[in-house]
């Protein structure tokens, strides 16, 4: 038996819980951030200029609880820097657009790290790092130096208020953050990321504006 009817929707991949660091040092120009350069070689985001972070492992434990648990063991696995799981502090909070078949739903925590910490990366999935202030990085996405995720942009722009550690600790939300979902919209014909922002409105990226690894992919 035939029918007319549209063909529904693909139904959009559940996303995996995943979690990452913002570690914060106070250095002699300002707040500094702590990130890593992913290997080029990587089909995910390969290159991009990302905090500390990964999937979220059964041996994390279950529900929300899980997350800083991840978070301090990604920190440890991919930087080689130890903070105990109850001293990070949730700050944001992310879900990759549906469209995508890989999506994740990712907690980002602050961490107090001590200005002598000297980081160690893995030299494989990680193959550079560097301490910089929230403005540093922002200008260097913005000059073509770095790639940098919108997620992470977002966060740093929010980061670049504050000149301390302190500030930007006192300034958290308390408790897991409601999820900031982008999505995939061309109602006026030319495809476009929509994403929301923290007043209430929204950003439109065209997309030549999406940084390659956030495109939606040909066949979704």
């Amino acid at each position: 038996m035939s029918s007319d009817a549209p063909d529904s929707p693909p139904t959009p991949a559940t996303p995996h819980m995943a979690a990452a660091v913002i570690a914060l040092r106070d250095g002699a120009g300002g707040m500094e951030v702590l990130v890593g350069q992913r290997t080029h070689a990587a089909r995910f985001m390969g290159g991009f200029w990302v905090f500390p972070g990964g999937r979220v492992d059964p041996e994390d434990g279950e529900g929300e609880a899980a997350w800083p648990v991840a978070a301090a063991r990604e920190l440890r696995e991919e930087a080689g820097v130890d903070v105990a799981a109850d001293e990070l502090v949730a700050f944001d909070r992310w879900v990759t657009p549906e469209p995508l078949p890989r999506r994740f739903d990712t907690v980002f925590f602050l961490a107090r790290v001590p200005a002598d910490v000297v980081e160690t990366i893995d030299g494989e999935e990680i193959i550079a790092s560097r301490w910089a202030t929230p403005r540093t990085l922002l200008r260097d996405a913005e000059e073509g130096r770095a790639v940098l995720a919108f997620p992470t942009l977002r966060q740093l722009e929010h980061l670049a208020r504050y000149a301390t550690t302190e500030e930007a600790f006192a300034d958290c939300p308390g408790g897991v953050p409601d999820p900031v979902v982008p999505r995939f919209d061309d109602t006026d014909g030319e495809p476009a990321l929509v994403i929301p922002g923290p007043d209430g409105r929204t950003v439109r990226y065209r997309a030549g504006d999406v940084p390659a690894g956030e495109t939606r992919p040909p066949d979704a």
